[in-house]
């Protein structure tokens, strides 16, 4: 019984030590894309999963642009997924985000069209308390604009910005700059 309890106790304690635990990765997922993929693109038919692996160069140049580090989980991929109508033809882009809150991720998925403007957006799930970044007033700011202005986006979390707020803000930046660099400068991606 005395050895059960120490190989417990040694079992506890190596998982312990571990610098990130479970609940602070924060990967990019889109729940439900069959059911959700029409909320933006309501001419969409289809969706195909597109992954950007991330080389540790490309994150140095995508961290200094954002000016902080890529979370945990976000750090060596990016992953989006490109929207097909009636004929197969890419119609735009869906990219979700996981940015971290004050309680925990907030998630959530925007669009954009083929011009690279954002189309809409909305959030998946989230444990803040302060709701203000649900509200379609916040999240209206975000529609119509574009890629190139990814680096002008610090007013939207200026006033009376929540952790909520930022964490949207941050993310909307962050996946806009990994596109830009992974995606259009780069070019290359693996659909899976």
């Amino acid at each position: 019984m005395r050895s059960r309890f120490r190989f417990i106790v040694c079992f506890l304690g190596l998982f312990s030590s571990l610098p990130v635990s479970a609940q602070d990765v924060y990967l990019c997922v889109w729940r439900n894309p069959e059911r959700t993929m029409t909320r933006i693109f309501p001419d969409a038919r289809d969706y195909k999963t597109i992954t950007v692996e991330i080389s540790p160069d490309q994150r140095k140049i995508i961290e200094e642009k954002i000016g902080h580090a890529l979370l945990p989980g976000q750090q060596d991929r990016f992953q989006y997924f490109d929207m097909t109508g009636d004929k197969g033809q890419v119609i735009g882009r869906i990219i979700p985000s996981t940015q971290k809150g004050e309680y925990g991720a907030v998630e959530f998925v925007f669009g954009i069209d083929n011009a690279g403007t954002i189309k809409d957006i909305y959030v998946q799930r989230a444990r803040e308390r302060d709701q203000t970044f649900k509200e379609r007033a916040f999240l209206d700011l975000f529609v119509g604009r574009s890629i190139r202005e990814s680096g002008n986006f610090d007013d939207l979390g200026t006033g009376d910005s929540t952790p909520g707020t930022e964490a949207v803000v941050r993310g909307v930046v962050k996946e806009l700059v990994c596109y830009e660099a992974l995606v259009l400068t780069e070019g290359k991606a693996t659909r899976n």
